[in-house]
C-alpha cells in the first residue's frame, strides 16, 4: 500500500537531509595528522630533491650557489630580500623553522646572521649543518638541530628574527607553531613567515577545481590538499604529504593577531603549475626565458625563469603570503 500522507513525505525528506549532512560531515572530518607521517614525506621528498646536488657539492659550488639563490629571490621579489633587510644581519640571532636543505640558512648566514635551523627531519637538519661546516667563518656559530617546530627548544625571547619559508601549513598544528615563533623571538623581534594563500588562482582554480572537483580529491577527506600537493625532483612520488593549508588575508591576522605591524603581501604565480596545460608551458617558457641557477641549493635544479606577467599577476593572485610582523616591545 502506498501512502502519500504529507508526514510521511517531510519524514522522508527529513531522513535524506540528515543521511547527506552525516556523509558530508564524515567526508570532511579532520584526518589525524602523525608526527611521523610528515617526518617520513619530507624525508622522502629530501631524497628526492636533493640527495644527488649534495652528495657532490663542493664549498666553492656551495658559495656560488648562495650567491645565485640571493639574485633569484631579488629577481623574484622573495621574502628573504625584501621584508629582511640582509646587510643589516650581522651578529643578529636568527631561526630558521624548517631549513629545507639549509639553502636560506646558508644566505642568512653569508649576511653574518648566527643561526640555529631546526626542522622535524633529520635529514633535513643533517644537509643544514653540513652547508653551516662547509661555510667555515662565513658561518661561524650557526648550527642545524633537528626539532619540532611546535615546541622549540629555546628560552623565550632568544632571537631577533624568526623566518620560516612555506613550512608551518605543514604542521600538524599550525596555531601552536606560530605561538612558538612569537615566544621565543625577543621583545621587538620580527617575524617573516610565508604561508600558502588562499586567495589566488593556485588555490581555486588549481587546486580545488582542477584537481579537488575534476579528480575527486575533495572527496579523500579534509587533509585532501595534502595528498595532492609538494612533490618534485625526478623521482616518482611514492609517499603522500599528510598536511597542508592554505589561508586568507583575515585567517593570517587571525593566526598572527597577537603580534604588531603586521604587512602582508602575495607572490609566486606560475602557469605551469595548471594541470596537464603547465607541462607544454614549462618546455615553452624555458626556451623564451631560460633557467636560473639559483634553483639549485632550494629546488634541487635551476629554475624556470618566470615572465614579467607570471611576476605581475603574482602580486594579485600569488599563490604566497609574504608575512612580517613583530612582538611587541
Amino acid at each position: 500500500m502506498q501512502i502519500n500522507s504529507p508526514i510521511v513525505s517531510a519524514s522522508g525528506n527529513v531522513y535524506r537531509i540528515a543521511i547527506f549532512c552525516l556523509t558530508l560531515a564524515l567526508l570532511t572530518m579532520p584526518d589525524p595528522v602523525r608526527k611521523q607521517d610528515v617526518q617520513k614525506f619530507w624525508k622522502a621528498l629530501y631524497t628526492s630533491l636533493y640527495d644527488d646536488v649534495d652528495g657532490t657539492l663542493t664549498r666553492d659550488q656551495l658559495m656560488a650557489g648562495i650567491d645565485d639563490l640571493e639574485d633569484m629571490f631579488r629577481f623574484r621579489g622573495h621574502m628573504s630580500t625584501v621584508e629582511i633587510s640582509l646587510g643589516n644581519l650581522k651578529g643578529l640571532r636568527v631561526l630558521e623553522v624548517g631549513p629545507g636543505a639549509g639553502g636560506h640558512s646558508a644566505l642568512l648566514a653569508k649576511y653574518g646572521a648566527i643561526m640555529a635551523s631546526v626542522d622535524l627531519t633529520f635529514d633535513r637538519a643533517r644537509a643544514t649543518n653540513a652547508k653551516f661546516r662547509m661555510m667555515g667563518d662565513d658561518a661561524k656559530g650557526c648550527q642545524a638541530v633537528q626539532s619540532d617546530g611546535e615546541n622549540l627548544p629555546f628560552a623565550d625571547g632568544t632571537f631577533d628574527l624568526v623566518y620560516s619559508n612555506g613550512v608551518l601549513h605543514h604542521s600538524p598544528d599550525t596555531e601552536q607553531a606560530i605561538g612558538e615563533v612569537y615566544r621565543v623571538l625577543k621583545p621587538g623581534g620580527q617575524a617573516v613567515i610565508m604561508l600558502y594563500c588562499k586567495s589566488s588562482w593556485h588555490y581555486w582554480i588549481n587546486m580545488v577545481f582542477c584537481v579537488g572537483l575534476l579528480q575527486g580529491k575533495l572527496l579523500t577527506g579534509n587533509n585532501w590538499l595534502g595528498r595532492a600537493t609538494e612533490w618534485g625532483g625526478k623521482k616518482p612520488q611514492s609517499v603522500e604529504n599528510p598536511i597542508t593549508r592554505c589561508y586568507s588575508a583575515r585567517q593570517m591576522q587571525t593566526l598572527f593577531c597577537r603580534f604588531v605591524g603586521i604587512s602582508l603581501r602575495k607572490a609566486d604565480f606560475y602557469f605551469y603549475l595548471i594541470p596537464k596545460l603547465g607541462r607544454l608551458y614549462r618546455s615553452w617558457q624555458i626556451k623564451r626565458y631560460g633557467t636560473h641557477p639559483g634553483g639549485l641549493l632550494v629546488y634541487g635544479e635551476p629554475w624556470p625563469i618566470q615572465s614579467p606577467l607570471e611576476l605581475w599577476l603574482g602580486k594579485w593572485i600569488g599563490f604566497s603570503w609574504f608575512l612580517s610582523a613583530r612582538k611587541p616591545d
